[in-house]
């Protein structure tokens, strides 16, 4: 790769990392945001940390971080799906793993309250944003 490709390829890097940022800065200037709100921003948010195009309609964060890893590593789905099931980790897959990582920088990033049984149960980015709406409510009553 010469030098030029590769600075394009870490200002255009950078540039994404910072969408996410934007996101949950937006989030966090409104606290109490209806849900219409929150699920725009949440959305952006999400396709952007797996690298995704805004256009994707996908709404299951599983899906969402297969595409993204078919994306990342130039793979296809069944493709990836060996390669997960020849690298044995106690049945984690990097699907799997992917959506553990995205719903721990939600939760970090929105500055929500830790409740890991709860947030395990979302699916979908829908639900995600109606957890960060009930987690905001609770948080401002002084719940956790």
């Amino acid at each position: 790769m010469e030098t030029k490709e590769r600075k394009d390829l870490v200002a255009e890097l950078l540039r994404r990392a910072r969408g996410p940022e934007a996101e949950a800065e937006a989030l966090n200037a409104v606290p109490d945001a209806p849900y219409e709100y929150v699920l725009e921003h949440l959305r952006r948010y999400v396709l952007m940390k797996y690298m995704l195009p805004p256009e994707c309609a996908e709404d299951d964060i599983r899906a969402l971080a297969r595409l993204s890893l078919e994306v990342t590593l130039k793979l296809n789905a069944n493709a990836l799906r060996e390669l997960d099931q020849a690298t044995p980790c106690n049945s984690a897959t990097s699907e799997t793993t992917k959506k553990v990582l995205l719903l721990y920088a939600v939760q970090r990033d929105l500055r929500l309250p830790e409740n890991p049984a709860a947030l395990s149960r979302v699916k979908t980015v829908p639900e995600l944003a109606q957890y960060v709406c009930a987690a905001r409510r609770g948080f401002a009553k002084g719940e956790s």
